[in-house]
């Protein structure tokens, strides 16, 4: 069984860890596997050191001509059996690229962004050249599922994007004293790009409900969320003092390993990067209702809010504010989730078993 495995890797490593790291863990199981892309220095340096082969190289447009010749000339030189895709654009090419090739293509699917009635998902994730997508929560499945008809429903698998707390075991927490606040006061965190399906403003609305008498102080991070709009809101909070907007940075995680509580007031999530990643270093979660994201935590882990209800995310807030043992609990318990049901190594194994499936009816219809 010959792979490869064509995605991008130019942004941050936290972007794509959990993507390089499967990978990666594939090479260490045995698995053939070959990783073209354009690169970070970083994340090419990963595959490097874990013997992966690579091969640089990335369309120029959503349609490139020469790259899918180079493409399909990569895949046939090289006997590759199956090629996993991410990202649109990479599968808009190699839908075309390996027509009429007897390869098996497997794309990924992290949102609900895809619809029947869209005619280029057709030129993608509803080509007839794709055999598989993956689905990286039961919400997405089901949404993937509902835009194919037929035998084709069966395309869709259910792979969970799989995490591990040892890859932040060496970060360490932020002192927030160093940005002035007390180191008695509990920190809520929030990491999201500004968009408004992130729902940002919910978050900090949620500070004009906050029912404690203790020092609280929320901490949001994310390109472009110091606009105007934020600010604004900011300005009216009863807390407004307390209020960090750090915009983006790259200290994510010691950030997010500094606070106390995670929060995150999307209106659709397909998983949840950043509550993953709060999970890994033991923080207790609050989540609006937002799709898969809330496959993520139990009860024992963290509490789930409507979407859009800022009343009901301060009330949750100031819940887990209040009671120190239940804030501990549920860190401890968000941690172990990610251990125990959404570990990188059942990732890892799921996938490999995808491609020996794939590889059985491969051998059967050769």
């Amino acid at each position: 069984m010959k792979v490869i495995s064509i995605g991008a890797y130019k942004g941050s490593t936290n972007s794509y860890r959990a993507q390089f790291k499967l990978l990666i863990g594939l090479k260490k199981r045995g698995v053939d596997i070959t990783v073209m892309s354009h690169f970070s220095n970083e994340i090419l340096n990963y595959f490097q050191k874990a013997n992966v082969p690579v091969i640089e190289d990335y369309p120029a447009t959503k349609v490139d001509l020469e790259y899918v010749k180079r493409v399909r000339k990569i895949i046939v030189e090289n006997n590759y059996n199956i090629v996993h895709v991410y990202s649109g654009i990479i599968t808009r090419n190699v839908v075309i690229a390996t027509k009429g090739l007897p390869v098996k293509v497997i794309a990924y699917m992290g949102s609900v962004s895809l619809h029947w009635h869209d005619p280029s998902a057709y030129l993608t994730y509803l080509s007839s050249r794709n055999d598989k997508i993956i689905c990286n929560s039961n919400y997405v499945f089901e949404h993937v599922r509902k835009q194919l008809f037929g035998k084709r429903k069966q395309k869709a698998v259910r792979i969970y994007k799989g995490y591990s707390p040892d890859w932040f075991s060496t970060v360490e927490a932020y002192d927030y004293k160093s940005i002035g606040i007390n180191k008695n006061a509990i920190i809520v965190c929030m990491a999201a790009t500004y968009l408004k399906v992130k729902g940002v403003q919910f978050f900090i609305e949620s500070s004009y409900y906050l029912e404690t008498t203790k020092e609280v102080h929320y901490v949001l991070l994310g390109g472009n969320c110091d606009n105007k709009e934020i600010l604004n809101l900011v300005e009216k909070s009863p807390i407004k003092n307390n209020i960090h907007v750090l915009g983006h940075r790259e200290d994510v995680i010691s950030l997010i390993k500094g606070a106390d509580i995670y929060a995150q007031t999307s209106l659709k999530e397909g998983f949840g990067r950043a509550i993953s990643e709060a999970m890994c270093v033991g923080k207790p979660i609050i989540m609006t209702n937002a799709g898969g994201c809330t496959e993520l935590i139990d009860e024992k882990s963290g509490i789930i809010v409507p979407v859009k209800n800022s009343k009901a995310i301060g009330g949750a807030i100031s819940k887990l504010v209040e009671d120190n043992g239940l804030r501990s609990d549920m860190g401890i318990a968000a941690k172990e989730r990610i251990e125990t049901v959404y570990n990188i190594d059942k990732t890892i194994k799921e996938t490999n078993d995808l491609y020996d499936s794939l590889m059985l009816d491969l051998n059967q219809t050769t």
